[in-house]
């Protein structure tokens, strides 16, 4: 790998690190935001580290919309978390699959401190403000995602998980999409003033 993309993989992992993935640890407060933040520049974004990365973020998106599609106001905000629930479930799925087949032994996908601390956080939203909230929450992390996703299938360590991973990136980007869309949707929804 040359150091270009040894640099640029260590930059795309910065931007996902602190959120994706924190290990035990190094759990809790800002001086473990900090730590993770520098120990993730420190390492490679492996070919175990990515799908250590991408499986956490599928599960996140996976209990977040589990959430949303019972509690959002918005048929189309339900049948948008629903869709996520299931598409992301599939993605673990697929990853694991291709993990293997890169001879890799997948970590089970984990909840960390963060993302249990932001599914809290939903789940505490009130119900005016939810969809918003939700559909919020699921734009950052499906544009962290797609960084991930993007940065190893340019340049990861192993051919078959670039491929999967160029592949997710592409349907990411498509829940990206629409995640904005119905973002727009909300915003020019409500009452003037909010």
């Amino acid at each position: 790998m040359t150091r270009i993309h040894s640099f640029a993989l260590l930059g795309a992992t910065a931007l996902i690190g602190a959120s994706l993935a924190v290990p035990p640890a190094l759990a809790g407060g800002m001086k473990a935001d900090r730590q993770q933040h520098a120990a993730v520049q420190q390492q490679a974004l492996t070919a175990q580290n990515f799908v250590m990365y991408a499986g956490n973020a599928d599960l996140f998106q996976t209990e977040a919309s589990k959430i949303a599609a019972e509690r959002a106001q918005s048929s189309e905000v339900k049948v948008y978390a629903k869709e996520m629930a299931s598409q992301h479930a599939s993605a673990t799925t697929r990853l694991t699959s291709a993990a293997r087949q890169a001879g890799i032994t997948p970590a089970t996908p984990m909840l960390t401190p963060h993302m249990q601390q932001k599914l809290t956080e939903l789940r505490n939203t009130s119900t005016t403000a939810f969809d918003e909230r939700y559909v919020t929450l699921l734009k950052d992390a499906q544009e962290r995602e797609l960084r991930l996703h993007n940065a190893y299938a340019r340049s990861g360590d192993n051919a078959t998980l670039r491929a999967a991973s160029s592949d997710t990136a592409k349907v990411v980007a498509q829940h990206l999409a629409e995640a904005q869309r119905i973002s727009g949707s909300i915003i020019a929804d409500r009452p003037a003033g909010s």
